[in-house]
C-alpha cells in the first residue's frame, strides 16, 4: 500500500547559507497517493480532492476513463470506463481480455473477424460463413430462409422426412417398403411405389421390381416370401439361388430341386477346383480343406508356388519375394521354408535360409 501524506508543493528554491550558498528543491512523485480531505490539500498545479467510494487521494483530472490503470477523472476507480464490450479489437470494459464475449469461430455477426455477418441463409462455422442445413426436413418451414423447404432444399437429401420417408433427388420418397403404408402420400404403397426399386418388400426374403411386382429373394427359408404361391426351390425366382447355407453351396435347379451347385456335383480335386474357393463336392469343405486336394497348387494362377498340404495351404516358393500362400510372411520368414531352402539374396543374388528365417 503507497504511503499515503498530505501533499505539499513547494515552488520555490530555498536558500540556506551554512558556510557556502546551497540550492535546495523538494519534489513531490506522482506515483505515491497523498491522502486529503479538501483541495487546498493537494497543493494546486491542478490537483484536486478525488471523493468517491474509495479513500479521498489527491488526483489530477486528465479527461474521461481510459483503460490505462490510471483514474483519469479522478473519482477514486480506476478503469471504469462504463462501457459494455463490443467486438472491435479493443478491450472496451477493460477487464484485461479484448472482445470477450464474442467467439469468431461461431458467431454468425462476427464470423472469422469482427463485424463479418454472414448471410441469413448460413450458418458460422469455424470463422467462416457457410450455408445453414434445413433443421427439420418434415416440418413445412424453410428454416434456413433460403427459399426452399424440406425435401425441397438439397440439404435434405438423403434425409428423414418423415416416418419411412427420405428426401431423394428433392422429393419425398418412401423408404419402407413392407408396411403397407403409403409414407410419403404419393398414392403409392410398398413394391408400387417406383421409389421401392431394389429395396427388400414384405418381411424380408422378397425385393420390389420395376413393374411393381416383387421376387423371392431367399430360397432356403421354407416360406413364400413374394407370395406367388411357391416358395424356396418351387418358384421360378430361385433357380442358381442358394437353398442351403451359402458355404455349402447347394443352389435351387430349373427342375425346383436343391441339388449340389445346381445339380452339377464335382470332386475337389486338381489345381483348378482347389483354387476357385468354391465347394464343389458340397461336403462343407473348400480347397486345400479338402484331402483330395494334397499336392494340388493353391496358386492363384495354378503355378507351383503355393500347394496344399495337409489341410492348409503352404509356401512352396522360397525365392520369388511373393506371399504365395496368403499368410503375409514372404520366403524365408514363412514356416514353410525350412533352414537351407535356396531364396533371394538381398544383394541379388542366390542364398540359402538361415535359422533365423533370413536369406544368407
Amino acid at each position: 500500500m503507497p504511503l499515503r501524506l498530505s501533499r505539499f508543493v513547494l515552488p520555490f528554491t530555498a536558500a540556506f547559507v551554512l558556510g557556502a550558498l546551497v540550492s535546495c528543491t523538494v519534489t513531490f512523485t506522482d506515483d505515491v497517493k497523498y491522502s486529503c480531505k479538501l483541495d487546498a490539500d493537494c497543493g494546486g498545479d491542478g490537483f484536486v480532492c478525488a471523493v468517491g467510494p474509495n479513500p479521498s487521494v489527491c488526483c489530477k483530472p486528465t479527461g474521461e476513463e481510459l483503460c490505462d490503470k490510471v483514474d483519469n477523472d479522478c473519482d477514486t476507480i480506476v478503469d471504469n470506463t462504463g462501457k459494455q464490450e463490443t467486438c472491435n479489437g479493443l478491450d472496451d470494459d477493460c477487464n484485461g481480455r479484448v472482445d470477450d464475449g464474442y467467439d469468431l469461430t461461431s458467431n454468425v455477426n462476427h464470423c472469422g473477424a469482427c463485424n463479418h455477418a454472414c448471410l441469413v441463409s448460413e450458418t458460422c462455422k469455424r470463422g467462416t460463413c457457410v450455408v445453414r442445413p434445413e433443421s427439420s426436413c418434415f416440418d413445412n418451414f424453410d428454416d434456413d430462409q433460403n427459399g426452399k423447404t424440406d425435401c425441397a432444399d438439397p440439404s435434405c437429401d438423403q434425409r428423414s422426412c418423415g416416418a419411412a420417408c427420405i428426401c431423394s433427388n428433392l422429393t419425398k420418397a418412401e423408404d419402407l417398403c413392407s408396411d403397407g403404408v403409403d409414407n410419403e402420400g404419393d398414392g403409392k404403397t410398398d413394391c408400387l411405389d417406383t421409389d421401392c426399386l431394389g429395396k427388400t418388400c414384405r418381411e424380408g426374403g422378397c425385393t420390389c421390381t420395376a413393374d411393381g411386382g416383387q421376387i423371392e429373394t431367399d430360397c432356403a427359408d421354407g416360406k413364400d416370401n413374394d407370395m406367388d404361391g411357391q416358395g424356396d426351390c418351387l418358384d421360378p425366382d430361385c433357380v442358381d439361388q442358394f437353398c442351403t447355407l451359402p458355404d455349402i453351396y447347394y443352389r435351387c435347379t430349373a427342375a425346383k430341386q436343391c441339388k449340389c451347385n445346381g445339380g452339377v456335383q464335382i470332386a475337389e480335386v486338381g489345381s483348378v477346383f482347389c483354387r476357385d474357393a468354391v465347394d464343389n463336392d458340397c461336403d462343407g469343405e473348400i480347397d486345400c480343406d479338402e484331402a483330395t486336394c494334397s499336392g494340388q497348387s493353391c496358386s492363384v494362377d495354378g503355378g507351383t508356388g503355393c500347394e496344399c498340404f495337409m489341410g492348409k495351404k503352404a509356401e512352396k516358393s522360397c525365392a520369388n519375394l511373393a506371399d504365395d500362400d496368403g499368410d503375409t510372411l514372404v520366403d524365408c520368414a514363412d514356416t514353410d521354408c525350412l533352414q537351407g531352402a535356396i531364396c533371394a539374396a538381398p544383394d541379388g543374388g542366390v542364398g540359402a535360409c538361415s535359422a533365423a528365417k533370413a536369406c544368407e
